[in-house]
């Protein structure tokens, strides 16, 4: 049972989410009066925009004691705001009228979302609703929290969308008129719940890149955009942004090459077994569908500083009922949105030896590797990478599964097609290093090169300078 009792929003309660950006009329002790907007309010300070423009922080004690008493009165007004807020989306998440000064963590916490991933600066918190679970009265299938430097940066939420959706093995016409049907029913229901409670919507691209850029419907509150997108038959979804990243459609701040470059390098780990590793690399985990594709991607570009959602990717890349995605349809979709970025990606046809990895991942470059995922190939990863924990000869451990290698042949099983991160190497044991969007348990998983080679697809991806 979801945290509130299902309240009806009055006329009177619109009109006052509406009226943001409070002009006022403020006076201190001495008697001095000035026109203001006020932007914030705190224990023992003001936020104002004087009628210049200027934006500048007041002591509340010097105020007279009316418009200190007019100060509470906003105070009181601000809290009903962010309250029927969180009442029209049905989840607690404004804890006062800035969410963007909170802590990742601490919305979190009051939402009740897992930790799906933390580095050193970005982390994610990710949840796969039960079915009566309900955001603006509707169902998510996935929502997502992402933090920059421990701060709330956006949110994700996907409601009925084609890849969630459940079918037959051979959807009939009626198990697809009825995805058609629920898409359509979500985005009208959301689009009105919004618009009676914050006024008409926007309508503005967002994004970039083919299959990426997005029509959507944006209502702003407080420095709060709230951002609609919806296509027919294909999905609908909600992001919550700040005013300021959303005017910039999302797009990041551009490093130039020497400073991307910079902070790959500083990601790179070695450890006195001669493994070599990147760090940092977010982790997706991409639920129960086949979105192994979009959510590596997800991964790539975002530890890369490019934002990503794996369920636009995942519908840029022709997403087929049940979650399948086409490589090929979500490399095309993206090139343009990488390259807006001003970085290049690149696709390589090449053998899995540690000498074509080692030229990427001592550039902190993680790989995108195409392979065949069979059940002996994860149960040889899984297991080497047990025993590796406990490894303190790595002489005899190279011996060990150098002779190992040589008495296995792994066969291609083209239903088990799958993409994952290669993020390490080891030259002394010939082994590489795979990180596969399942959750943190999958982070890092070791095998041999050799083993590796034999179930590839023989495609690597790279995202470059």
């Amino acid at each position: 049972m979801q945290w509130f009792k299902k309240l009806t929003l009055t006329c009177a309660l619109c009109a006052l989410i509406q009226a943001t950006g409070f002009g006022i009329s403020l006076s201190n002790k001495d008697g001095r009066v000035i026109e203001v907007e006020l932007l914030e309010i705190q224990s023992t300070q003001i936020k104002i925009r004087l009628a210049n423009g200027q934006a500048i922080w007041y002591d509340r004690a010097l105020l007279s004691a009316e418009s200190q008493a007019t100060i509470a009165q906003q105070k009181d007004a601000e809290r009903d705001q962010y309250r029927a807020i969180n009442e029209l989306l049905g989840i607690p998440l404004f804890n006062d009228s800035q969410l963007w000064d909170d802590t990742a963590n601490a919305v979190a916490e009051r939402l009740g979302w897992r930790l799906e991933s933390k580095t050193d600066s970005q982390s994610s918190y990710r949840t796969y609703p039960k079915p009566d679970y309900r955001i603006l009265s509707s169902r998510p299938y996935s929502a997502v929290l992402y933090g920059e430097n421990d701060r709330a940066q956006h949110l994700s939420i996907v409601f009925a969308n084609k890849g969630d959706f459940k079918f037959s093995e051979t959807p009939t016409e009626s198990e697809i008129r009825a995805m058609e049907s629920a898409i359509d029913d979500d985005a009208k229901r959301i689009e009105s719940l919004l618009s009676k409670t914050l006024g008409s919507p926007d309508r503005q691209q967002f994004g970039a890149g083919r299959g990426i850029k997005q029509l959507i419907e944006r209502w702003d509150w407080k420095g709060h955009a709230f951002l609609l997108a919806s296509q027919d038959g294909e999905y609908v979804s909600l992001k919550i942004m700040t005013a300021e990243a959303a005017d910039n459609k999302g797009r990041a701040a551009k490093l130039s090459d020497a400073a991307l470059r910079g902070l790959t390098t500083e990601n790179i780990i070695t450890r006195p077994n001669g493994d070599v590793l990147v760090g940092n690399i977010p982790m997706v985990n991409q639920g129960p569908k086949g979105y192994c594709v979009p959510a590596t991607f997800e991964r790539y570009l975002r530890y890369m500083q490019i934002p990503a959602d794996m369920y636009i990717l995942a519908m840029a890349g022709q997403t087929s009922v049940g979650g399948g995605t086409s490589l090929s349809a979500i490399i095309s979709s993206i090139d343009g949105y990488i390259a807006s970025q001003s970085r290049s990606m690149k696709q390589e046809r090449q053998e899995i030896k540690v000498r074509n990895i080692q030229k990427h991942i001592d550039k902190g470059l993680p790989i995108i590797w195409t392979l065949f995922s069979t059940k002996e190939y994860n149960d040889i990863a899984n297991q080497r990478t047990k025993d590796r924990r406990d490894v303190t000869d790595w002489e005899q451990w190279t011996d060990q599964i150098k002779s190992e290698t040589r008495g296995i042949e792994l066969q291609k099983d083209y239903t088990t097609a799958h993409a994952c991160m290669i993020i390490g190497y080891n030259k002394d044991t010939n082994e590489i290093a795979v990180s596969d969007s399942w959750g943190p348990s999958y982070q890092e998983r070791w095998i041999s090169a050799e083993l590796a080679e034999q179930v590839s697809q023989g495609s690597v991806y790279i995202i470059g300078f």
